[in-house]
């Protein structure tokens, strides 16, 4: 069971956290194996685990200065990532009204609906210009169009 927790565990680390993970393990057993040595009187026992654990001990000081690499794919997907939350973003901000506003801010109108606006601006001081206005409209927009010939 802790040999399961530990694969769990050291699954999520990056290389050089699962190098030192593994050198605190190691000197922990030679740990208590060198006191079994120590029980048993058995100095040749005691010295060669002491040297595991000074081993032991120097990997993890130097897992502490690898730097993780990581595949070239890895940051491809992430720039992927981040680029298709920048778009979905844009995509809510312009459907929620908010990009209507930016437009409003930034004054781009689109030339089709400045001239429907200077149409509609003659026909209400001009009452013989709405014909073309209302020709207009239907023009630009296909669905009013439609509405307009269903009775």
């Amino acid at each position: 069971m802790k040999r399961i927790a530990l694969v769990l565990l050291a699954g999520g680390c990056n290389a050089p956290e699962r190098i030192a993970a593994n050198a605190g393990d190691v000197r922990t057993l030679a740990e208590s194996s060198r006191q079994r040595f120590l029980n048993h009187d058995d100095p040749a026992g005691v010295q060669e685990q002491t040297a595991i654990i000074e081993k032991a001990q120097a990997i993890s000081v130097d897992a502490a200065r690898v730097d993780p690499a990581q595949p070239a794919i890895v940051g491809t997907l992430e720039l992927g990532l981040w680029v298709a939350l920048v778009i979905a973003g844009v995509v809510l901000l312009w459907q929620t009204g908010v990009g209507l506003a930016i437009r409003r801010m930034l004054g781009w109108i689109p030339a089709r609906k400045r001239s429907a606006a200077k149409l509609l601006r003659e026909a209400v001081s001009d009452p013989n210009q709405i014909r073309e206005a209302v020709a207009a409209a239907r023009t630009a927009d296909p669905v009013l169009d439609a509405a307009w010939k269903t009775p």
